[in-house]
C-alpha cells in the first residue's frame, strides 16, 4: 500500500523558486507556468480600476497575486490574480505574514488565451471556483479577454456571464461599483 503525504503550508513555503507560481489544493501543490502578455494586462487593468475604487471608498484592500490561506489538514493556499478584502476583515498584522489565513471578499481570475477550454473549465471553473466558494468567497468574477466576458460567480452557485456592452454591478461585496465591460477590454 502506498501512503501519498500530503504537503503543508511550510512545505510551500520552502518550495525552491522557479518562477513558476505555486499553490496548494488540499495538500497538493500545484504549479502554473506564466500565464502570458493579454493575462497580464487583463490583470493589471482591471486591479488599477478595483485600486481606484478601493482608494475613493476606503472600503478596503486590493492586491495581486497575494496568497490565501483558505483550509488547513489539508492545507489550501491559493493566490487569486486580483482579491479584495473589506479594511474590518484585515488582520492588523498582515503585512508581516506569508499567506492570509481569510477567504477574500472578492476574488479575479483572469482565463490565460493559452489555457485549452478544457484546461480552462477544469482550472478555473472547477477547483478554484468551487474552492473559493467553499471558502466564503462572496463573489469570483472569470475574466476572459480573448472572448472578451466576465462570468460572475456567488454563493448562490448561479453564474452569470456578461458581455461587452453590458456593466459590471459590485453588488454588495463592492457597493456602488460599476464597470462597463467596454471600458474594462478597450
Amino acid at each position: 500500500m502506498v501512503v501519498q503525504t500530503l504537503a503543508t503550508v511550510d512545505g510551500l513555503l520552502a518550495t525552491p523558486d522557479d518562477d513558476r507560481h505555486h499553490e496548494l489544493l488540499r495538500g497538493v501543490i500545484i504549479v502554473s507556468p506564466s500565464p502570458g502578455f493579454l493575462h497580464g494586462k487583463t490583470q493589471v487593468r482591471f486591479g488599477a480600476i478595483l485600486t481606484n475604487y478601493a482608494d475613493e471608498t476606503g472600503l478596503g484592500v486590493v492586491v495581486t497575486d497575494s496568497d490565501f490561506r483558505l483550509h488547513r489538514d489539508p492545507d489550501t493556499v491559493l493566490g487569486p490574480d486580483v482579491a479584495f478584502v473589506r479594511g474590518d476583515r484585515m488582520p492588523p498584522d498582515a503585512e508581516a505574514t506569508a499567506y492570509l489565513e481569510l477567504a477574500p471578499d472578492l476574488v479575479v481570475e483572469a482565463v490565460s488565451p493559452s489555457n485549452a477550454l478544457a484546461e480552462m473549465h477544469d482550472r478555473v471553473l472547477t477547483y478554484r471556483v468551487l474552492t473559493y466558494l467553499e471558502a466564503g468567497v462572496r463573489m469570483i468574477l472569470v475574466l476572459e479577454p480573448k472572448r472578451q466576458t466576465v462570468t460572475v460567480h456567488t454563493p448562490d452557485r448561479l453564474a452569470r456571464t456578461l458581455l461587452v456592452g453590458e456593466t459590471l454591478d459590485g453588488s454588495d461585496v463592492l457597493p456602488g461599483f460599476a464597470l462597463p465591460l467596454a471600458e474594462l477590454f478597450a
